[in-house]
């Protein structure tokens, strides 16, 4: 009886072998790494207005047929544990296509007191009001604008940058 194990073991692991090697990519692959990351706070949660992703590359549209004015209007929708919290840029926006960068580029965002600038090394803070579920829960409007190089200084093409956001509760004042 205990050989009838062993040999049925042994069978299985030269299959399970067989399907190792099996799986083994051909000699001719590329192999792709991404890393995943998932970060969970129970505190703000900043996404689209359907409350699933952020976004990815978006698109500045020209003003009008100069195309010397750019801009774009993308709804987000905030959620808070607590009433305020901080906005600011994590590093300065700039747009280049390699040689030339775009002009005063500009970022802002509505609220319930009108629409303030979001800048690189001060922070703009926004007070919710919308009640949400556990908390305060509302859909903004950010705002990006830039305007395009002098004439003469950049050839026809496309400019790209990273808008980096850095978004942060703030704690509630404790009284003494």
């Amino acid at each position: 009886m205990k050989l009838k194990h062993i040999v049925i073991a042994m069978g299985l692991s030269a299959s399970l072998i067989g399907v190792a090697q099996a799986a083994t990519p051909p000699e001719n692959t590329v192999t792709k790494k991404i890393t995943l990351t998932a970060n969970i706070n129970d505190a703000i949660f900043v996404s689209k207005p359907d409350g699933s992703t952020w976004y990815g590359t978006e698109e500045l549209v020209a003003d009008d047929y100069k195309q010397k004015k750019f801009s774009a209007t993308l709804p987000i929708r905030i959620w808070t544990k607590g009433t305020e919290f901080n906005v600011s840029l994590a590093q300065p926006l700039k747009m280049s296509n390699g040689h030339v960068e775009m002009k005063n580029p500009v970022v802002s965002l509505t609220h319930s007191g009108g629409e303030g600038e979001v800048k690189f090394g001060s922070e703009l803070k926004i007070a919710q009001m919308e009640e949400g579920e556990d908390g305060k829960d509302e859909i903004h409007n950010l705002k990006i604008k830039a305007e395009a190089p002098a004439s003469g200084d950049f050839s026809d093409g496309s400019f790209s940058g990273d808008l980096v956001m850095l978004f942060e509760p703030v704690a509630a004042a404790e009284i003494p």
